[in-house]
């Protein structure tokens, strides 16, 4: 298999498991299973870029970086800020929307895509979907004469994103451990957040989509320890000290940077169909022959899979 040359794309900032991610994503790059090749947010946010940067650096790859100037949301700051104005960046938060700032996320992934071999780049989206709607639904321009289906057709391997709540595959009402404090999920967060945007990736993305749905994650808790006063060299670790304390996270987002490196390793695929997102939010997944989009279901237990990424990871105590 094709080491899969990988977006991540993110509204990293807020919940620390998207920051757990990108490390993960490192990790797995520096065992050679991937390639990254950009990271982008969904939002256009003072902090955000030099956040992605902070991460990317302090791992050895000062890839490109985009951000959504389309969407300036007032996203909520857990860390963004701490690590922007703290550790090395080439994005301090003066530079957002300078030349000398972060590209804008869709001219970034057209930009990459129009270069990328056919068939070649994998995207991880675990925020909401408004890159990839920008994505689907865009016209030729100096970078390539395709629109984005067919960009998107020509380029993309396959697409994996966190997001959803899929009742066909899980009845049952979820409830996490005192860590979490999530409660019954109905509309998952992801997709709550922009639902035209899930509609529209839903209803017009081509190709392979992998749902790694709410419930994938809750359960598998990782990177208990990892804080700020323990390693406050390490980003990743600050982000988890000021989130909560160290005390551990669900690993939604951990576990569609997996899906996208070790395809069904960990996981199994519901039957391939479409998936449709109602106006509430609400996901729902149709059984279709001709359709290419699934969601992840268990194949292993929870802790086998947070003993991988805490593994990968090189887990503090």
């Amino acid at each position: 298999m094709p080491t899969p040359k990988i977006i991540f794309d993110t509204d990293i900032g807020w919940d620390c498991d998207d920051a757990g991610a990108l490390g993960l994503l490192h990790r797995l790059c520096d065992q050679g299973e991937a390639e990254l090749l950009a990271t982008v947010h969904c939002y256009n946010h003072p902090y955000v870029a030099g956040c992605l940067d902070a991460i990317n650096t302090y791992y050895g790859r000062p890839v490109p970086v985009g951000l959504n100037y389309d969407q300036p949301r007032n996203h909520p700051d857990t860390y963004a800020k701490v690590l922007c104005e703290t550790f090395e960046n080439r994005y301090p938060a003066a530079s957002v929307g300078t030349p000398d700032g972060p590209e804008d996320s869709l001219a970034l992934m057209r930009r990459l895509l129009s270069e990328a071999e056919d068939a070649s780049v994998t995207i991880v989206t675990v925020g909401d979907q408004a890159n990839l709607a920008r994505l689907v639904t865009s016209q030729p321009d100096e970078f390539s004469p395709l629109n984005g289906v067919d960009l998107i057709t020509k380029k993309v391997a396959r697409t994996v994103v966190m997001g959803g709540r899929f009742y066909e595959g899980w009845p049952m009402v979820i409830y996490s451990d005192n860590i979490n404090n999530i409660g019954p999920v109905t509309t998952e967060w992801n997709i709550f957040d922009h639902i035209p945007a899930a509609q529209t990736v839903a209803r017009l993305w081509p190709g392979e989509l992998v749902y790694s749905s709410t419930e994938i994650g809750t359960y598998i808790v990782t990177m208990k320890g990892w804080k700020g006063e323990n390693a406050p060299h390490d980003p990743v670790a600050v982000s988890y000290g000021i989130h909560n304390g160290g005390v551990g996270r669900s690993s939604w987002d951990h576990t569609a940077v997996l899906e996208a490196v070790r395809p069904g390793a960990y996981w199994q695929y519901r039957p391939w169909g479409r998936v449709s997102v109602n106006d509430t939010g609400i996901t729902s997944h149709h059984i279709d022959a001709e359709g290419e989009q699934t969601f992840l279901l268990p194949k292993v237990d929870y802790q086998t899979v947070a003993d991988v990424i805490d593994g990968i990871m090189g887990r503090m105590e």
